[in-house]
């Protein structure tokens, strides 16, 4: 939270391949609270045969009008993910067209680097809700 007391999150999701970022989507900023909902799509187009290889990192983020924005924690969603991560995504891809539902527990920036680069390499608990990558 800010000096303030409250924080201006928003949610930016990173579609991962390989390690690298391919494209991002973020949501609208919520101003001035620490219990933001979003009720918003962020679509990715994956072609099927892609879907194996690649996967989201979802963040939430502190917006500052001046210096750079926080991440408040992040977790990832796809095949090589671990646990809930990896269990989202196999539901998803089980129900096409249909928003899947689930909780993840954020972790650290640092721990997600860590992991981030291990992939790469090898080719406070908030939580948030990810919706199936095929809803429309």
């Amino acid at each position: 939270m800010d000096l303030t007391g409250f924080s201006d999150p928003y949610v930016k999701a990173s579609l991962i391949c390989e390690g690298r970022r391919l494209k991002k989507r973020k949501t609208s900023i919520k101003k001035n609270t620490l219990n933001p909902t979003y009720n918003e799509a962020l679509v990715f187009d994956i072609p099927y045969e892609n879907i194996d290889s690649v996967s989201l990192i979802i963040a939430v983020m502190d917006y500052d009008c001046i210096g750079h924005n926080e991440v408040i924690g992040m977790c990832r969603v796809g095949s090589d993910a671990e646990g809930p991560g990896r269990e989202h995504w196999a539901a998803m891809l089980a129900n096409p067209r249909k928003p899947i539902e689930h909780w993840h527990q954020l972790v650290e920036e640092k721990t997600m680097n860590t992991y981030v680069s291990k992939s790469a390499t090898a080719s406070s608990k908030p939580n948030i809700v990810v919706d199936s990558p095929h809803s429309e």
